[in-house]
């Protein structure tokens, strides 16, 4: 009965709307102000939505890929003991966030949407965008060799676009640390350098005449970033990245550093139906390869940034994710800090991970501008399955609506450019639902933003006085 209510309710509200805009079209009576909302204007609109709000507003447009989403990911809760958050965004807009399952296995503590995991290798994105926007203020080169910024780098003809591309044969710090470091201190990134030196470790082939996936690469570059801003690669990252982008749950952890994150989370390997926390290792100093901890919805934030060039220009960004090409002719699918390849034909550029318990997927749809993002803290190996299941669902023929379409653009970029957008559609002559318009309008009004849910009622009466008689219809 409550249900019932509700659907009438909502329809009666919808219904009141629509005949308030029709009495303003028709009557003589003074009409709202809206010049203050227009295009030109632009900078008078101080409302934003959160990414809450957000995925509120894109649910009205796309629940149902929500609810399939919903009904997938509580299939590998329960059945295949999923222990992860997940966050999923349809052509640019956020359309699923959610956690499941336990953050500590000892006290049974939930995970949350804010919790904070290890990104293990996806953190070399973040690694290689601190190199790009330091080759972007003119700090540094990409053909710049390391000798000539870290003097006692033992290897004379490195350079730093070879250790972005995986070319550069670097051999493998773990091993050194495993086998050769015996003081008491726990080690950091110049450590590695230093046991390089002493031990005389020899590259695995000449630089640039092959790709090897090395860990130890972005563990150099996280150095290079420190001798070059002069600051602790944390602080550098904090300072021109997390901060500038709101990533407030976003930080760079080691054990080498003085410096505690309690509220972390653990990564956890099961056996016999029992979970067990994985203790850290000598390794867990080092950080660039992996150590930056985050949020689904910092990536989000991220992952934003990137399609939006907040930190530097869209031609700086696009060379992140363009495939390396070895010795002119050999051709293999990885960029700055990402792994490339082509899903129906289109671009991917995503990263995965495994550390300690820890297996994040980043995957970014770049030319759909669709998003999935899974931060799992267990052994249960089940990312790359979702990620593929996830997939399914999003080329189900759910193509961002026309009216979609227009209230995007008129919340991004104002009254002027909805307008244009709308007669375009018109144009083309395609099926608009200017009920959802409405809706879209009522939730903004509910959300407390007033100036936004004007400008698309305008927009709608504006739409409708245009019309004929016949062709008025709220569907």
């Amino acid at each position: 009965m409550k249900v019932l209510f509700k659907h009438y309710s909502n329809i009666i509200r919808i219904i009141i709307v629509f005949l308030v805009i029709i009495i303003f079209s028709c009557s003589g009576g003074k009409q709202p102000d809206y010049t203050a909302l227009t295009e030109t204007n632009r900078e008078a609109i101080n409302e934003t939505l959160t990414t809450q709000e957000e995925k509120k507003l894109s649910s009205i447009f796309t629940g149902s890929l929500s609810e399939k989403l919903d009904s997938l990911m509580q299939v590998y809760k329960n059945r295949f003991s999923f222990h992860g958050n997940v966050l999923v965004s349809y052509r640019g807009m956020l359309t699923y966030s959610k956690a499941f399952g336990t953050a500590d296995f000892k006290t049974g503590a939930p995970l949350k949407t804010d919790s904070k995991f290890q990104l293990a290798s996806v953190s070399k994105q973040f690694t290689a965008f601190a190199v790009m926007m330091l080759e972007d203020k003119g700090a540094l080169s990409y053909n710049d060799t390391l000798q000539n910024i870290i003097p006692r780098f033992p290897y004379g003809r490195v350079t730093i676009e070879q250790l972005l591309h995986h070319t550069a044969g670097m051999p493998n710090y773990m091993w050194l640390l495993e086998h050769k470091w015996k003081q008491g201190k726990k080690a950091y990134n110049d450590d590695i350098i230093h046991l390089m030196n002493k031990h005389n470790t020899n590259l695995y082939f000449r630089p640039g005449y092959r790709y090897d996936y090395s860990n130890t690469g972005y563990a150099v570059l996280a150095r290079v970033v420190e001798k070059i801003s002069g600051q602790r690669f944390a602080d550098f990252m904090k300072e021109h990245i997390f901060e500038p982008l709101e990533m407030n749950n976003t930080f760079i952890y080691s054990n080498a550093l003085d410096r505690n994150y309690p509220d972390r989370l653990r990564g956890y390997y099961r056996r016999w139906g029992r979970y067990n926390s994985i203790k850290e290792t000598v390794h867990d100093g080092i950080v660039g390869d992996k150590n930056v901890y985050s949020t689904i919805m910092d990536l989000y934030k991220w992952d934003q940034a990137l399609y939006e060039a907040k930190l530097l220009p869209k031609e700086k960004i696009s060379r992140a994710f363009e495939p390396v090409k070895v010795r002119g002719k050999w051709e293999y699918p990885y960029g700055y800090g990402f792994r490339i390849k082509q899903v129906n034909d289109k671009k991917v550029v995503y990263h995965t991970g495994l550390w300690e318990g820890f297996k994040p997927s980043f995957m970014r749809y770049i030319e759909d501008r669709n998003t999935i993002i899974i931060l799992n803290h267990t052994n249960i190996n089940v990312n790359s399955i979702l990620v593929k299941k996830i997939e399914h669902l999003l080329n189900q023929k759910l193509e961002t609506t026309p009216v979609q379409k227009v209230v995007n653009v008129t919340i991004k970029d104002g009254y002027e450019a909805g307008l244009a957008n709308l007669r375009n559609i018109r144009e083309k002559e395609e099926d608009f639902n200017y009920k959802k318009m409405l809706e879209a309008a009522e939730l903004l009004s509910d959300m407390g933003k007033p100036q936004l849910s004007g400008i698309l009622i305008r927009l709608y009466r504006k739409a409708v006085s245009s019309m004929n008689v016949a062709d008025r219809s709220l569907e």
